[in-house]
């Protein structure tokens, strides 16, 4: 099918007006090495594409972040205005963005963000130590030229670094794909000394297993991540995560017994917040991978990067 040229610009410059700061094209091709039952295909056998929509987190909000304890620190800021609020504003503009393409013809799919979709699947998914929706968002970002994987297993783009959420349309819409990325090394762990796994308040990245994923002609290499290590934190059930409560978590590999046990220890103000308002008005917890991340800084003045353009 002859890509719409006219119809790509179209659609790229109305997800700029509802609000995103990002957005590519990746053509469905570019999944072919997903896990079966992940990709865009799996959903719409007659998709052509995603579109990929990012929408910047405020520096203010993560620099913010911190530990109830730390002077000048609030983890509030980042629940609400990097977490809640944005999913749904992604949530809006992707439902735009179908609605108008389904307008103009083309069949398009959009699925929430990630932490509106999870949960359902959870439960027997953290006995395997694996969590997963039912659409990587984060992938899609990289096969659509936005952004690379990283070692935190995050997707980060230039000038934002890891500070993005995404969401993504599928759609059998006869769209331009957007070039892969191809400029320096985003992610530079060497730089870093890989902080990202020192900072991590679970323990959950491995330090001997390798996952490698091959999107398009990209391949990209990160620790396997402990889910059921990683949940101690988004639930707000340890030290770092910026919560009060502090569970210690078992040696060795995530424990889900363990896990649920653990909920009985989770100090009341916690669980106050996640039971009011988790996923709905904020959140998941901790995101340290995220807000720690330093790869944002390499593309700023006086960092050693060079500045990248929006979208």
């Amino acid at each position: 099918m002859k890509a719409d040229v006219e119809l790509t610009n179209e659609t790229e410059s109305f997800v700029i007006d509802q609000g995103a700061d990002l957005v590519g094209v990746a053509p469905v091709e570019r999944f072919q090495n997903a896990p079966a039952g992940y990709r865009p295909n799996d959903y719409m056998p007659d998709a052509t594409c995603v579109i990929s929509i990012g929408i910047h987190i405020a520096d203010g909000v993560c620099d913010v972040w911190g530990e109830y304890t730390e002077p000048g620190k609030s983890i509030t800021p980042y629940l609400f205005y990097g977490y809640g609020l944005l999913n749904l504003e992604m949530g809006r503009i992707a439902n735009r963005t179908a609605k108008r393409l389904e307008y103009a013809g083309y069949k398009s799919l959009t699925f929430p963000p990630t932490w509106a979709i999870g949960h359902y699947r959870s439960v027997g998914m953290l006995d395997m130590s694996y969590l997963g929706a039912d659409f990587s968002h984060r992938h899609a970002a990289a096969a659509a030229g936005l952004a690379e994987i990283g070692w935190n297993g995050l997707a980060l783009t230039p000038v934002f670094g890891a500070r993005v959420r995404f969401n993504s349309v599928i759609t059998n819409a006869p769209l331009a794909p957007s070039p892969m990325y191809e400029g320096p090394a985003i992610c530079q762990p060497e730089r870093c000394k890989k902080l990202c796994i020192r900072e991590c308040p679970a323990g959950a990245f491995s330090s001997t297993e390798i996952r490698e994923v091959v999107i398009g002609e990209r391949r990209f290499e990160y620790p396997k991540l402990d889910m059921i290590r990683c949940m101690y934190g988004i639930f707000a059930l340890v030290k770092g995560s910026g919560s009060y409560s502090g569970v210690e978590i078992p040696p060795g590999p995530g424990d889900i017994a363990h896990f649920w046990e653990a909920q009985e220890q989770q100090d009341l103000r916690d669980r106050h917040m996640i039971e009011n308002c988790f996923g709905i008005i904020c959140g998941d917890f901790c995101g340290r991978c995220l807000h720690k991340c330093p790869a944002h800084l390499y593309w700023r003045k006086g960092a050693g990067g060079k500045k990248g353009a929006k979208a």
